[in-house]
């Protein structure tokens, strides 16, 4: 017998969609992390960046587009009807408005030029991370309030 699942619940697919992007932005955004700051590879003139870097931010970049294009494919059901019943709405606020910050600060993580800005960015970019991923959870369990 097939369980019924509560209106405004993702389908099972959307759902792991979700869960599988946000897993791959998480896990190449860490892989980034570590080669950055402790990976080091000797080059012609000294030590320099592992090449391995460049593939991982780009297909945490591929991962970012894909998980822009399932959060946007919930807005026409999921988050209309979460908005309009009011159900798990903070949780679903703040989860969508660190999902703005993370947008945001990525493309002043590509486009600055500035090290100083940047630099700063990608501090705001690693706080906002570790806000993401607990704010999605809350919301997953359905305990994120009114």
């Amino acid at each position: 017998m097939k369980k019924v699942r509560r209106p405004g619940r993702l389908p099972r697919w959307q759902e792991w969609s979700v869960y599988a992007s946000l897993g791959s932005l998480i896990a190449t955004g860490i892989v980034w992390l570590l080669l950055d700051w402790f990976v080091r590879v000797n080059g012609e003139f000294g030590p320099e960046h592992h090449p391995a870097e460049h593939a991982m931010l780009i297909v945490h970049g591929v991962a970012a587009y894909t998980f822009l294009i399932i959060g946007g494919a919930m807005i026409p059901v999921h988050i209309t009807l979460g908005w309009n019943t009011r159900r798990n709405l903070r949780s679903g606020l703040t989860l969508a408005g660190t999902c703005l910050v993370l947008v945001v600060t990525a493309l002043g993580l590509y486009y600055l030029g500035d090290e100083i800005s940047r630099n700063w960015v990608s501090v705001v970019h690693w706080v906002v991370v570790l806000i993401v991923i607990p704010a999605l959870l809350i919301h997953a369990i359905g305990r994120g309030g009114r």
